[in-house]
């Protein structure tokens, strides 16, 4: 007798749990997912709808009913995307009505409403929406979005109803077929806007529309309508076209007749060969714009620092080194003090020792004596620096500035028989070295800012 009680009283815990679920996603307005628990439970245990009280009973047709106005209302909307909410909403409960049998126990919506007009009402939204919307004028990104809005939804759920265990294998072909057709006739869509993309001869908006398509549509149709075909012949028109229009605009570009001028169509011209490799003439070009496109300069006065190399590398992309100042349009001068040293001080060393008690290899306390070293290190690099550049030729300008800065570092270190309480207490710090050090010095002296200025005068030429 217990032990029925004990079945009866978890039996009642799990419809409890059950309907507490659904009435809590009933509370945050997730109405679809109240009737799915509510129908998904009863399907499961058949035999607990004759034995569930009235009241409760009487309080889930309420609900069922609740919800249904709900989306009613919506479906009679002015405004198009409450509307399609609406009729979604009411396909929903239509499906889940369809799909699970015991919900006739609630309901008589399935008498009341046709799966196929509802279906079709949604059509006639989307199809008002697009209309409404002028997709036509809009990107690529946008027209997929807003499609991709309109349609996946009903998508969506009609996939997830085919998914649904231990359902009828018709129910799981109709709603399987629903989701193919829905996809289908967002693929449709998509490749409309692409044809008018494509005698609009924007052809990469219409490669990347069919692509949209054949990713809506490809799992139930791989080459559906020859997209693949029809996206690489796209895709040619499209390269062809983007490295033309680079083509054309260097050409043009270089037409200024200035240094500016030419490093711009070399590198339109090197894109232009990034799409179609050796585009046109594009490599002979590249080559003719290249002897006038970059600034000849030359250094002198500070060959032994650091300083040329980091000139060189800063005007990397605007010019070209010159050994011979005869040669140069730009000569820059330079005097440097650049000195970097670093010095490390005898370590101080205090020899220590202390008595303490330990265990030995058989357990028992013994006295033992640490005999161990505290080691102090102290190291300290600097770096003078400082630089005057004038720049001559095409530009006329000067530039200077200094900077010092010194690093102290401290270590503590204890060697020998160290005992415990020491372990974990060495503090060893490390120098930045010379290349971090000089990166410091040189920002804090505006030398870097100084070589941007430099680029920034010879990009104007």
């Amino acid at each position: 007798m217990k032990k029925i009680f004990l079945i009866l009283l978890l039996l009642f815990t799990i419809v409890s749990c059950e309907l507490k679920k659904a009435q809590e996603a009933y509370d945050n307005k997730e109405y679809i997912r109240s009737i799915y628990l509510t129908l998904s439970y009863f399907e499961k245990h058949p035999n607990k709808v004759e034995k569930i009280k009235p009241d409760i009973k009487n309080e889930i047709m309420e609900k069922f009913s609740n919800i249904v106005n709900y989306y009613k209302t919506e479906a009679g909307s002015s405004n198009l995307k409450e509307r399609q909410d609406g009729y979604e909403g009411l396909y929903k409960i239509y499906a889940l009505f369809d799909v699970y049998s015991q919900s006739s126990n609630f309901t008589d919506f399935l008498s009341k409403y046709d799966g196929d007009e509802l279906l079709g009402e949604i059509y006639k939204i989307i199809d008002e929406r697009i209309k409404t919307g002028e997709l036509e004028v809009k990107y690529s990104r946008d027209i997929i979005s807003i499609l991709d809005e309109y349609y996946r939804n009903m998508i969506g759920y009609t996939k997830e109803l085919s998914g649904i265990k231990k359902i009828d294998e018709n129910k799981i072909l109709k709603y399987e077929s629903i989701s193919r057709k829905m996809s289908q006739a967002e693929a449709d869509k998509l490749i409309e806007y692409a044809n008018i993309k494509e005698k609009a001869e924007e052809y990469r908006e219409a490669q990347k529309l069919n692509e949209a398509a054949q990713e809506t549509y490809g799992q139930y149709q791989k080459n559906y309508k020859n997209m693949y075909i029809k996206i690489r012949e796209l895709k040619k028109k499209a390269d062809y076209q983007e490295a033309d229009k680079l083509y054309q605009s260097a050409i043009r570009t270089s037409g200024a007749v200035t240094k500016h001028g030419y490093r711009e169509s070399i590198e339109k011209l090197k894109k232009a060969q990034e799409i179609i490799p050796n585009f046109k003439d594009s490599k002979e070009k590249i080559a003719e714009y290249s002897k006038k496109a970059y600034v000849k300069y030359n250094i002198s006065g500070c060959d032994n620092s650091h300083v040329p190399a980091y000139i060189n590398g800063h005007l990397s992309k605007v010019g070209v080194y010159t050994k011979y100042s005869s040669e140069a349009e730009v000569q820059i001068n330079c005097k440097v003090t650049d000195n970097y040293q670093v010095s490390t001080y005898p370590s101080q060393i205090k020899n220590l020792s202390q008595v303490k008690e330990v265990k030995n290899n058989d357990g028992q306390m013994v006295k033992k004596e640490f005999i161990f070293q505290e080691s102090k290190t102290k190291s300290v690099e600097k770096l003078d620096f400082s630089y005057e550049i004038e720049l001559s030729g095409y530009v006329r300008k000067k530039y200077s500035g200094n900077a010092y800065k010194q690093h102290e570092i401290n270590s503590l270190q204890y060697l020998g028989n160290v005992p415990s309480e020491y372990s974990g207490k060495d503090k060893i710090e490390k120098l930045w070295g010379e290349s971090e050090m000089r990166r410091k010095v040189y920002d804090s002296a505006s030398f870097f800012k100084d070589l941007k200025d430099i680029v920034k005068e010879l990009e104007k030429l």
